[in-house]
């Protein structure tokens, strides 16, 4: 017995969700390309195969629409003349926009300046877009019903079968099929594993999810999906005290356990007694169930900036380089924090990122810290105006 679906009109769904797989991954990767600090190394390599596997399987997806689907509605449907040349003029003026994409993409993972590679191949990237996404609104909204017209079901993913499914591996496959169904909703994801019968179905959802989600968070999460510690962070608020009342928070090492979220403590070492350059304190801090003490020394400290550094020792190696700045504006006081990692082991950078996950991300928590130095400073001269 026939089944009547495939005799009903094509049903196109899956042209649109390899559009949106399209412009979702471009735009990740114009954002990753745009972001401060740019992509490091791993994540550097991760983004360029993608973007160069991106550029080969739209090369593949239009020689299938050039071969295959388009000449057979041509054929079906000599009034759509019209639509399918301009899909066909839309292809010749994409196809070279692909190869430039792919060769800057190329480049950018060879390459050691991470700066002008990513501005290149992010250029290329809004040049292709530029050509692209207009086509793929164009073929949904004006191809795709003629093509529904033209085929039946059956014949759309005969088609399908022949120029997307038989000329690749099983591993083209996974990799393809987990690249639609990222970040789907639930229609769409049944629309694609539906194509596949039961057996390969199921190897294709399992026996691949974990590589393509490695790859994945490779290209997209900070530092290529690794568990690192942050290495560098600026935070800036604006607090309603005078400039000297929070330097005077600011600059009492011995108040920092009043605001910091972190650090319980501060005491000097050595006989020193102020905050001046060169003077050495420890500071006692508490992240979930860890307690641990810190060496650090004043590398200057004249207002309007405060530096200091975590001192190495044979038990901690790394060294963290701080500062906290102070400057007037309408309205108040301008609090600026940086911190920069300058020396971290690489095996000490992944235990930490383990131990304390949160220095993965720690701008949030420094920020309210800074907030609480303002709030401290308010406090402070409306109890000195009290006292007058």
């Amino acid at each position: 017995m026939k089944n009547p679906t495939l005799a009903g009109p094509a049903d196109t769904r899956m042209m649109t969700i390899v559009h949106q797989a399209l412009r979702r991954d471009l735009a990740r990767a114009d954002a990753a390309l745009a972001a401060h600090p740019l992509p490091a190394d791993r994540q550097r390599r991760a983004i360029a195969e993608h973007v160069g596997w991106m550029m080969d399987f739209l090369r593949a997806h239009h020689e299938a629409e050039d071969l295959g689907l388009y000449p057979v509605v041509r054929e079906r449907r000599p009034d759509a003349a019209a639509v399918l040349d301009r899909m066909d003029a839309d292809h010749h003026e994409i196809a070279a926009a692909i190869d430039a994409t792919a060769a800057a993409a190329a480049r950018y993972g060879r390459s050691d300046d991470d700066d002008s590679g990513a501005a290149e191949l992010r250029a290329e990237i809004g040049r292709l877009t530029a050509v692209l996404l207009p086509h793929l609104d164009r073929e949904e909204r004006e191809a795709m019903p003629i093509a529904s017209e033209a085929l039946t079901e059956g014949e759309w993913l005969a088609i399908e079968h022949e120029h997307n499914v038989k000329p690749k591996g099983m591993k083209q496959l996974g990799r393809e099929g987990h690249w639609l169904i990222d970040d789907a909703d639930p229609a769409d994801r049944a629309k694609v594993v539906g194509l596949v019968p039961a057996v390969p179905r199921f190897i294709l959802l399992h026996g691949f999810a974990r590589s393509y989600r490695r790859r994945s968070d490779a290209c997209w999460l900070p530092d290529g999906g690794r568990r690192r510690v942050q290495k560098h962070g600026h935070n800036e608020v604006v607090v309603d005290a005078s400039p000297d009342a929070v330097w005077a928070v600011v600059a009492d090492i011995t108040r920092t356990g009043e605001w910091s979220h972190e650090c319980l403590s501060c005491s000097f070492l050595d006989g020193a007694t102020g905050t001046v350059p060169g003077a050495r304190f420890r500071g006692r801090n508490r992240q979930g169930l860890f307690r641990w003490g810190r060496v650090c020394e004043v590398v200057s400290a004249e207002q309007p900036e405060l530096v200091w550094r975590t001192v190495p020792t044979t038990f901690y190696p790394d060294s963290t380089m701080w500062r906290i700045r102070v400057t007037p504006t309408d309205g108040g006081t301008r609090i600026e924090q940086r911190f920069d990692v300058v020396h971290a082991p690489k095996i000490l950078d992944m235990i930490y990122a383990r131990m304390l996950p949160a220095h993965r991300d720690r701008d949030a928590a420094l920020e309210a810290d800074l907030r609480r130095i303002g709030s401290l400073a308010s406090v402070d001269r409306e109890v000195v105006a009290a006292a007058r």
